[in-house]
């Protein structure tokens, strides 16, 4: 007897109307995107630790909305889902008194970035070709947004990180000197200034790749609500399948020359940290190349370990990238049987 698909459930009505028209759609997009900041600020007065409770929910709320835009281009189609990042798009620029940048950046990194996201997802081959396109499109907004902001400042796009953290380490920095000179203290300061630097030097990759995971990971949770009730139609391969092209393999390579062969510089800076970018999307093919052959080999335990070692020691995505480097020429994947999980 063969097994049979799950018939999809009925979505609640409030759910239904508001993503399949577009004000109100876009309205929830709004109130979502706010939430970072409106949800705060009606917490003023709250206890620290209930205020800080509030803003992780509406950083989280915030932080979702691919996931609405995807849901939403999964159910209406590539123009309905325009229609609804535009209006919010401009719903954002009268908030922010007609600021032209706000609306910028969300109809791009909010709306475009996610629906093309979507799109891709849906065709064959989907998984690698929505993380590719994510890992293009955020990575070289990041560095595009700090180039220009470097050049509007006239300064070099390392200065121009290393301005914007400044305000995290002056209270620390004023509390070591202002206590005196002793050795101890020297110390601290010394460490201090280590942490800022490599602060500085990694800040650009690790926001990228954040981001990457973040907004993926928006686009898996979308898939899964879209098939349960029954509007998604494309790609529906395991996670455990995802594997990069050629190209990732050789732009990460060359970026590792880069990163060796020019001087301190603009150049250098933005090669370390697109690589830092590369580097974790390999290691999540990494990744998902040892939760395979653990799976196979029914160690569960193991695989709960893996990703302990991971969030605790963050060394220990070294090899994950080299796994998933050799990967995409030696498939590994190919003489494991297919799992789930």
């Amino acid at each position: 007897m063969q097994n049979q698909e799950p018939e999809p459930q009925h979505m609640p009505k409030v759910a239904s109307f508001i993503l399949a028209h577009r004000l109100p759609c876009a309205s929830l997009m709004l109130v979502m995107l706010m939430s970072a900041v409106w949800l705060p600020l009606f917490a003023q007065g709250f206890i620290p630790f209930l205020l800080l409770i509030i803003t992780m929910v509406g950083l989280t709320i915030h932080m979702l909305v691919p996931a609405l835009v995807a849901l939403v281009t999964f159910g209406g189609g590539l123009i309905f889902a325009l229609h609804v990042s535009a209006i919010t798009a401009v719903a954002v620029m009268l908030i922010t008194g007609f600021a032209f940048v706000p609306g910028l950046i969300v109809f791009v990194a909010y709306g475009l970035l996610p629906i093309v996201g979507a799109l891709l997802m849906m065709r064959p081959d989907g998984v690698k070709q929505s993380a590719e396109w994510l890992g293009l499109g955020l990575g070289s907004l990041t560095l595009l947004s700090l180039t220009i902001a470097a050049m509007m400042h006239d300064v070099s796009i390392q200065a121009w990180v290393n301005q914007l953290l400044a305000p995290m380490f002056e209270g620390v920095e004023q509390q070591i000197t202002s206590s005196g000179q002793t050795a101890g203290q020297n110390e601290a300061a010394l460490m201090l200034e280590q942490g800022r630097q490599m602060m500085v030097a990694i800040l650009p990759g690790l926001m990228a790749l954040g981001l990457w995971l973040t907004w993926w990971s928006n686009l898996v949770f979308a898939r899964h609500y879209a098939s349960k009730y029954g509007f998604y139609q494309g790609d529906t391969a395991n996670l455990l399948t995802l594997r990069f092209g050629k190209m990732i393999a050789y732009v990460f390579l060359v970026l590792l020359l880069l990163m060796n062969l020019t001087g301190a510089g603009d150049l250098q800076y933005l090669a370390s940290n697109a690589a830092i970018l590369t580097g974790g999307m390999l290691a999540m093919q990494g990744v998902a190349v040892g939760h395979s052959w653990l799976k196979a080999k029914g160690m569960m335990l193991s695989i709960a370990m893996m990703y302990l070692m991971l969030l605790i020691w963050s060394v220990m995505i070294i090899p994950f990238v080299i796994i998933g480097l050799l990967d995409i020429w030696f498939d590994y994947r190919r003489k494991i049987p297919v799992v789930g999980g």
